[in-house]
């Protein structure tokens, strides 16, 4: 189907987001180039084409993943193929967009960098979670931004033990504690007061949301650390949240293990793109004038 055999490509759109016409011009113009992406079954339907595929299937048989969506969308493909995950690049049809490479507006220039191979990669860490309940079989998952622990009861705080590498570390009483990627140190744990970190770094960023003391505050932490957050006894269940996503309740006895996953999420970058000019367009982090 491609006259080109490096990179084959798969396409994916998030059907619940706009971006019909800038679907059918994306085909377009890949095809002028000699490209014949594999199409994902629902983003084959939206504009009329045939042949669409399975998500797996695409992902199996591709080299790059071009995702139209915003953040949550990159999420959701992680969600959905775990391991089987293959390099990304996304256009914004989104809101924010800080994990995408390209505006509706660049798309031109995006089939272009696509078809010169002039992008780049940042491999992402992702975050294995392992949730332990008493009497249950453990659930194992995923995450590229954060595991987050947050009450489940409005009303009432949460207690967490945290041990690091087999030692004891700390117990955290308040709304919740986050341990976030590099990634997602520019999520949930930037709103909590944590760090920014670059993402190519190597580490985890434990952060504590809104802790009932003043000397608990965020830690970096290597990334080849084991994490193990316990829940002692308590009044009510917490969640367990990753990426957003509610994976579970637990309650008292209950054990989470927080650990770099196997493997990584190569997240592609346009020329001229780079993290602190994210910062600059995205969070409008200029600082202040001389």
């Amino acid at each position: 189907m491609a006259t080109i055999d490096e990179p084959r490509l798969g396409i994916i759109a998030n059907p619940e987001k706009p971006g019909k016409d800038l679907l059918g011009d994306l085909l377009r113009r890949f095809r002028a180039k000699g490209i014949f992406p594999l199409i994902e079954e629902q983003t084959a339907a939206g504009v009329g084409e045939k042949d669409g595929l399975p998500l797996e299937e695409v992902a199996e048989k591709s080299d790059l993943l071009v995702i139209l969506g915003g953040d949550g969308t990159i999420l959701y493909m992680l969600r959905r193929l775990a391991d089987k995950i293959k390099p990304l690049a996304a256009i914004n049809t989104g809101t924010l967009g800080f994990m995408t490479c390209a505006t509706e507006e660049e798309c031109e220039m995006f089939v272009e960098a696509i078809a010169e191979q002039s992008y780049s990669f940042t491999d992402r860490m992702i975050v294995r979670c392992l949730i332990n309940i008493p009497g249950q079989e453990p659930v194992e998952c995923f995450g590229l931004n954060e595991v987050t622990l947050s009450r489940k009861n409005d009303s009432r705080v949460i207690h967490v033990e945290a041990t690091i590498n087999g030692l004891f570390a700390n117990r955290y009483t308040g709304d919740g504690l986050i341990v976030a990627t590099p990634t997602g140190s520019t999520a949930y744990s930037l709103s909590a007061g944590g760090p920014l970190v670059d993402p190519g770094a190597d580490c985890f960023v434990l952060t504590p949301v809104c802790p009932h003391t003043l000397a608990n505050r965020p830690m970096i932490l290597d990334a080849d650390s084991k994490i193990e957050l316990r829940i002692p006894v308590q009044r009510d269940q917490l969640s367990v949240m990753v990426d957003g996503q509610l994976i579970s309740d637990i309650s008292e006895g209950a054990f989470i293990e927080v650990e770099r996953a196997p493997f990584v999420l190569p997240l592609a970058s346009l020329p001229e793109q780079n993290f602190f000019g994210v910062l600059h367009q995205k969070l409008g982090w200029t600082g202040s004038a001389i």
